[in-house]
């Protein structure tokens, strides 16, 4: 082989590998799933997302309003955040179920598919005790990507969000998700989730 068709090849070589590099890269940040991923919330399927319900601060006296929908390929939370009356909180909630505690066992990090607004929410998770886990995630405004919260980051909080001592976050105990948006962001919020998942 002469020195111009070795040349040729190393180079091909390079660029399919470069190729490949960058289709995994732009995948992820897509917001793809990859290959060790478990999904616990499609929400791609307008019939999961129908069985979500909002809970928001007017439970407690506050004005915040929101909604849940299904549109631009997955659940949309939308609403508008407001500090009267102490209010400032807003949820979408997915039912109980016991399977996805089955389907994140030994995940290392729990991540949310979504298209942001550039605000920050919070995922939760409930284990069937008195108290949940939380992690913050800030939205990139106008960008659909994972979002990705490792297990040992989530804070245990009471009923009412507050820190609270517990056991660290067991996935396979999981039973039910949830999207919050607190920490006084007042006006409009939009948030687009298509997959809550974990990775091993």
């Amino acid at each position: 082989m002469g020195s111009y068709q070795r040349r040729w090849r190393a180079r091909t070589t390079l660029a399919i590998t470069c190729l490949a590099a960058l289709i995994l890269s732009y995948g992820n940040a897509r917001g793809v799933a990859r290959a060790d991923d478990a999904v616990l919330a499609d929400l791609s399927d307008p019939a999961a997302v129908a069985a979500w319900t909002t809970v928001n601060d007017p439970v407690m006296g506050g004005r915040s309003t929101s909604s849940v929908t299904f549109g631009n390929g997955g659940l949309v939370f939308s609403g508008n955040i407001s500090l009267e009356n102490n209010g400032g909180f807003a949820s979408a909630r997915a039912p109980v179920d016991s399977a996805i505690g089955t389907r994140a066992s030994g995940a290392t990090s729990l991540s949310v598919r979504a298209l942001g607004d550039g605000k920050t929410y919070v995922l939760k998770v409930e284990t069937g005790q008195p108290w949940s886990y939380i992690q913050r995630f800030t939205t990139d405004a106008g960008v659909r990507r994972a979002y990705d919260l490792p297990v040992g980051n989530f804070e245990s909080v009471g009923m009412f969000l507050n820190p609270v001592p517990a056991p660290p976050l067991d996935p396979s105990t999981i039973n039910r998700v949830g999207i919050y948006i607190l920490d006084k962001q007042e006006g409009p919020f939009r948030l687009v989730v298509t997959a809550i998942d974990s990775s091993r």
